[in-house]
């Protein structure tokens, strides 16, 4: 079953608090058909959102998603609208922006296990299979334990462990207690380390960039010309690594080390 969502922001723009959720036994299979919740949003998107609602339960498909890209285009966008707009576009057969809005639901909320649900479920649908260089067990380990975290989230849990071990620290020091000190060095430790991944997970986000192949087939060129050399060819959901922005080209790389030019109306950015 889906959880509830209590309270979204909409991608930095607009805080939301969630009254009177209604919908009835929302799931988070997409067989169901039915939106993961119903919310209000203020104003201008609001008008919109709820006609895709409605288009949404009368599965109408094409004038969901019309709707929902609509909202975004305005600019705002919260885990919710893209997690709805996912399923619309997999019930419409669209299995790229399906993937590229579950991605998107997936950046705002890591955890949520019913985004990862539906995102492999579509990506069951992409015909590439690209295979990763191995790497090592711990590393992996490290990378799933980030991940499950946004960057603020990770500010926010050392926020956290910096004031319990500080006011550790005071307390040893205003009544004596031997055990609390005893504890006080070992929650530095946790601090240094939470530290240290906050930082490598603000600057992955802020260094790697992806994005979705939005076309059914998509060409790869060794340079950004259509006159250059055709390299290989991809499949409309695959995620692909942008290393660079050109003239309506972007240079993309694959997970296993593979890289090449595309034009941009190929690739929709993460």
């Amino acid at each position: 079953m889906v959880s509830l969502r209590i309270g979204i922001k909409l991608s930095g723009y607009l805080l939301m608090t969630l009254a009177g959720l209604a919908v009835t036994a929302p799931h988070r299979l997409l067989a169901t058909g039915l939106p993961a919740l119903a919310v209000p949003i203020e104003s201008v998107v609001e008008e919109v959102y709820q006609r895709g609602m409605a288009a949404y339960e009368a599965e109408q498909w094409s004038l969901t998603i019309q709707e929902f890209e609509s909202i975004l285009r305005n600019g705002y966008g919260a885990e919710v609208l893209y997690y709805n707009l996912g399923n619309a576009y997999y019930r419409a057969g669209h299995v790229a922006g399906s993937i590229w809005a579950y991605e998107k639901a997936l950046i705002l909320s890591p955890g949520d296990d019913d985004i990862r649900y539906n995102l492999a479920l579509a990506n069951l649908r992409v015909e590439d299979r690209i295979g990763s260089p191995d790497i090592p067990f711990i590393i992996r380990i490290y990378r799933s334990l980030r991940e499950n975290f946004t960057p603020g989230e990770w500010l926010r849990w050392l926020s956290l462990g910096l004031f319990v071990v500080g006011a550790g620290f005071a307390l040893s020091r205003i009544a004596g207690l031997r055990l609390v000190a005893h504890l006080v060095w070992p929650g530095m430790v946790i601090i240094a380390l939470l530290a240290l991944v906050a930082v490598d997970s603000l600057v992955t986000a802020n260094r790697t960039r992806e994005g979705i192949i939005y076309v059914e087939q998509a060409l790869v060129y060794s340079a950004p010309s259509g006159r250059s050399t055709r390299l290989f060819e991809l499949h409309e959901g695959l995620k692909v690594t942008i290393i660079e922005e050109g003239d309506q080209w972007y240079q993309i790389e694959l997970r296993d080390g593979k890289s090449g030019w595309l034009s941009e109306d190929q690739l929709r950015a993460l």
